[in-house]
């Protein structure tokens, strides 16, 4: 039990670390989300949070 909750406390700081490193204006919920979906892709995380250009 302990184990698990220290997994989610270091899952949700690197979540939040990137978020700042790449100065994300999505909140944590949503990114943890994407993640969750995407997990098992070859996606940089630089593409994965990109705005799509829709011209």
């Amino acid at each position: 039990m302990k184990s698990q909750t220290w997994i989610a406390i270091s899952v949700y700081v690197l979540v939040a670390i990137t978020k700042k490193r790449l100065r994300l204006e999505t909140e944590l919920y949503t990114i943890l989300q994407i993640l969750s979906l995407t997990l098992f892709e070859k996606t940089s995380l630089d593409q994965l949070f990109m705005k799509p250009d829709c011209k």
